[in-house]
């Protein structure tokens, strides 16, 4: 009797112990975002791709990740091609061709881009900029091609 409770503590810590690792990995899990830009009229250069995970901070400087991509290094045929490793979860991208070389966006007086510009989605502005929801997409476990289109505005 005693032996069987000895037994049935182990079994219940050993499962205790697994669960618990199961959940760290999956905490772990990334997923592949594939972004292919079109549209650069230039091919020399950079794009940065900025990574926003809420509403809250949709094309502010609080971003997940900001990627400088050097077109040259990236380009396959007439698109710029990059990976990004992220977990998963609901993400929206902007990426904006760097023309001056200054790693910034330059923008007019309203705020609005003087650099060519791309957003998830490919989503447009109305009357503002565009919303998160807009450009927002789902990375799940399996790899997702995001397909951008750079415009001038």
């Amino acid at each position: 009797m005693m032996l069987r409770s000895i037994r049935a503590l182990y079994t219940v810590r050993w499962f205790i112990l697994m669960l618990g690792c199961n959940l760290a990995m999956a905490e772990d899990i990334t997923g592949i975002l594939m972004v292919e830009i079109s549209g650069l009229k230039d091919l020399s250069g950079n794009v940065y791709i900025a990574v926003y995970d809420s509403d809250s901070t949709w094309l502010s400087e609080d971003m997940v990740l900001n990627q400088k991509v050097v077109i040259a290094d990236a380009l396959e045929g007439d698109l710029v091609r990059t990976e990004l490793l992220l977990p998963l979860g609901n993400y929206a991208l902007s990426v904006f061709y760097d023309q001056d070389g200054d790693g910034k966006l330059k923008t007019n007086f309203i705020g609005m881009p003087k650099e060519p510009i791309a957003l998830s989605n490919n989503a447009v502005a109305k009357f503002g900029p565009p919303r998160y929801d807009d450009a927002v997409f789902s990375l799940g476990v399996q790899p997702l091609i995001q397909n951008l289109s750079i415009k001038a505005l």
